[in-house]
């Protein structure tokens, strides 16, 4: 096992690149300790990338007016994650909300559709594509709602990663895959051969590096003339909540400094193994209380 200490020191060596989150952010609430952590795919690949790396980040989404959304970008400004080409709207912050099952292991079991962000859709102005200019690159996810932008952030010479998770919809690979620098993917529940033909499919689509994540099994990593496996970097695990956003934000790192695929991956799998050592994505509680708990409006179905 190895300590927060030890994931620290090999991380130390990687020089940060800046990376801006743009799409989604949550609060996830865990309703077995009434408290609301901030979250979300595209800002926990911006906070880990300032956190592990150093990096300078930022942060382009749609936030509520709410005293989580509040919370949130309080905890940016702490953190010293620019925030000033996000957007209030009047309100709920997303929320997602988690709960422990029989063997204790943390699962989400509903949301609030998104809070504000569900009805709204983020559109890229010039001035923010002027000031995504200035950082290495720019990550978004299939949460993030921000597909019809893609061509314009890559006609402009930014490079953008992009988490497709495992539930994109239908063709949106096929439809993007050309705008895209690094895709990464889940693929806990596929099979070894199931893996690598998605790697490979993705790289057809025009991806320039696919990523697959296997769970506990590790990740496989692809680009046109390379395959390599990662396996996951053993640690005490406090919590695995945004491990996998660690991860990307490890491998991108990696990525910018001219590592190959296999040292881009053990990167990666460094920094999800000490993302498990924080509560949370990343920490920053607030209390949830019954406010939280009445946001609680879409309820998923048990694993």
């Amino acid at each position: 096992m190895y300590t927060p200490a030890e994931l620290r020191d090999r991380l130390a060596s990687v020089p940060a690149p800046s990376v801006v989150g743009i799409g989604d952010d949550v609060l996830d609430c865990y309703l077995h300790e009434d408290l609301a952590y901030p979250g979300g795919n595209a800002l926990n690949v911006a906070v880990y990338s300032r956190l592990f790396f150093g990096a300078d980040a930022g942060f382009v989404g749609i936030v509520g007016d709410d005293r989580f959304a509040t919370h949130l970008l309080n905890v940016l400004d702490e953190l010293h994650i620019d925030h000033e080409r996000a957007r209030r709207a009047h309100g709920a912050n997303g929320m997602a909300f988690v709960s422990l099952d029989e063997e204790g292991d943390r699962r989400f079991v509903g949301s609030n559709y998104g809070g504000v962000q569900h009805g709204l859709r983020l559109r890229l102005t010039e001035q923010d594509f002027a000031y995504l200019q200035g950082y290495d690159r720019v990550h978004t996810s299939v949460y993030s709602a921000i597909e019809p932008e893609l061509a314009a952030l890559t006609e402009r010479g930014i490079r953008v990663s992009f988490d497709f998770s495992d539930d994109a919809p239908a063709g949106l690979l096929a439809r993007i895959g050309t705008h895209i620098d690094v895709g990464f993917f889940s693929g806990g529940d596929l099979t070894e051969s199931e893996i690598d033909d998605l790697g490979r499919t993705a790289l057809a689509t025009g991806v320039g590096a696919a990523v697959v994540t296997r769970g506990s099994r590790g990740a496989c990593a692809y680009t046109d003339d390379a395959r390599a496996v990662a396996a996951v970097v053993p640690v005490d695990a406090v919590d695995a909540l945004g491990a996998g956003d660690a991860f990307i934000s490890g491998f991108l790192a990696a990525r910018a400094t001219g590592n190959d695929i296999d040292g881009c991956l053990e990167i990666a799998a460094t920094a999800g193994a000490l993302a498990c050592t924080y509560r949370g994505a990343f920490g920053y509680p607030v209390e949830a209380g019954d406010d939280a708990r009445a946001q609680l409006i879409r309820r998923y179905q048990p694993v």
